[in-house]
């Protein structure tokens, strides 16, 4: 099975569960999708690579946010800004990697190359 009908059976699979779209199909992993590169919605894949992924990003990007908004005040903040981002994206990939996680398990879902 290729991975374009792999990914449409498996969004099919998650139409039938009766969850909202964004829930399945996030803005992140669409625009991952329309450049090219494929990746399983988020409820097929691993819990580590959901906890890394999602950590990561969130980390960096509210790291920077964070950054900028906290230019203004002087050195302790930033000094403590890259230990902060890194707590932030851990717990935030923590969550939703058990977000993905129980959705996957409530819903029966196989992982990603389980799925036929």
């Amino acid at each position: 099975m290729t991975s374009s009908t792999r990914r449409e059976a498996a969004l099919r699979l998650l139409e039938t569960t009766g969850m909202r779209k964004s829930s399945y199909a996030p803005p992140g992993v669409l625009i991952l999708w329309r450049l090219g590169i494929d990746c399983p919605p988020p409820h097929f894949a691993r819990f580590w690579s959901l906890f890394a992924l999602s950590g990561v990003y969130f980390g960096i990007f509210w790291g920077l946010f964070m950054w900028l908004f906290s230019t203004a005040s002087k050195t302790p903040l930033l000094e403590s800004l890259p230990l902060a981002a890194c707590f932030a994206g851990g717990l935030f990939g923590l969550g939703m990697a058990f977000y993905y996680a129980y959705g996957r398990k409530k819903y029966q879902l196989p992982l990603w190359n389980e799925l036929r």
